[in-house]
């Protein structure tokens, strides 16, 4: 569970928190397992909200070493194998508050047929799918396992890592794959790798949209990621490259965009540490209402911190987010937080 206390300032960003007025936030997981046998279990969270929205992220069942290949397999709704961000979804394990921004920030692309129009009009304003959608939950069927320093899963999910929303069944013809590999080296070190692809846009039969079909429009996301420990400091980063192929007024284009974060958490002294994040992402230029654009804002975001552990499952955390957009009239924004993080 967590609560804070949270200012932005007064802008129409679309990391803009209540407007820009103080207000208090909340956060509430509850975690449920059990087991049907010594290799079946049942995985359970439920997320509730200061919005009051409750929602089963994961709601699974996992099969362990059940084939002679010693693969496991997992079916219901689950975090999907693409990226790094495993423990750290959660206030409690996240050393500064917000999500890397690739996970979070919407783009201007939305989810159907768009219009030169539309596009354009949401630059900057978020309207759209996020590069990666918030945690990644998805309905879906999961194989995966390990061999020494290898770990490998292939999922298959109702949505794209753009389009996996809360409680939406599949939105067209296609489902979304995704393929994982990461390697364990040497301790404190994983280095992985994932590609995820498949049709993204709602199945519309209707206006203009009603010649065409989304299985001929398919998303493509490829990322690489790290995750590296020595002594007293923890790193993470991420890659994350996407392109959408999208028809548009002077024909099909593949609108791109590249998401990058860079993470890092010191232990100064027991209980105290001090935590940073830089993040990005850049868009391709496209024929966008006759004229060659960048078909969004570029953004670079940064957040740092400080957080004390009161107790092993008790942190009180200090942030401040700062956010700089290429465009618009909003090319500032800012957060600032203070939160209490706990676990029980």
């Amino acid at each position: 569970m967590a609560v804070g206390i949270l200012k932005s300032a007064r802008t129409e960003s679309p990391r803009v928190v209540n407007a820009g007025r103080g207000t208090f936030g909340w956060e509430s997981d509850l975690f449920l397992n059990g087991l049907v046998s010594d290799d079946i279990a049942v995985l359970s969270n439920v997320r509730v909200t200061d919005r009051e929205y409750l929602w089963f992220d994961y709601l699974a069942v996992r099969f362990v070493d059940m084939t002679p290949l010693h693969l496991n397999i997992q079916a219901g709704k689950f975090d999907m194998p693409f990226g790094n961000l495993s423990e750290r979804r959660f206030p409690r394990n996240n050393p500064l508050y917000s999500l890397p921004l690739m996970y979070e920030y919407g783009t201007a692309l939305p989810s159907h047929f768009p219009t030169d129009q539309e596009i354009l009009n949401g630059r900057g304003k978020g309207p759209g799918m996020p590069l990666l959608s918030g945690g990644l939950y998805d309905i879906g069927a999961m194989v995966y396992g390990s061999a020494g320093i290898l770990t490998y899963a292939a999922a298959v999910s109702d949505g794209t890592v753009s389009t996996a929303t809360y409680g939406v069944q599949n939105q067209n013809g296609d489902f979304g794959k995704i393929l994982r590999v990461a390697v364990t080296p040497m301790a404190g070190l994983t280095v992985g790798t994932a590609y995820g692809w498949g049709a993204y846009l709602y199945d519309a039969t209707y206006g203009a949209a009603a010649s065409l079909s989304p299985s001929d429009y398919i998303e493509q996301t490829a990322e690489v990621d790290i995750a590296a420990s020595r002594g007293h400091l923890v790193l993470y980063g991420e890659g994350v490259y996407g392109t959408w192929k999208v028809p548009l007024q002077a024909g099909d284009e593949n609108l791109s965009v590249f998401g990058f974060y860079g993470e890092g958490k010191y232990t100064l002294i027991p209980r105290l540490y001090v935590a940073v994040r830089v993040n990005g992402l850049r868009f391709n230029q496209v024929s966008l209402g006759g004229a060659t654009r960048t078909w969004d804002y570029d953004v670079t975001e940064w957040e740092g911190g400080v957080g004390y552990f009161v107790e092993h499952n008790v942190v009180f955390k200090l942030v401040r987010r700062e956010t700089r957009t290429s465009g618009g009239t909003h090319p500032k924004d800012n957060l600032s937080v203070l939160q209490v993080a706990l676990e029980f």
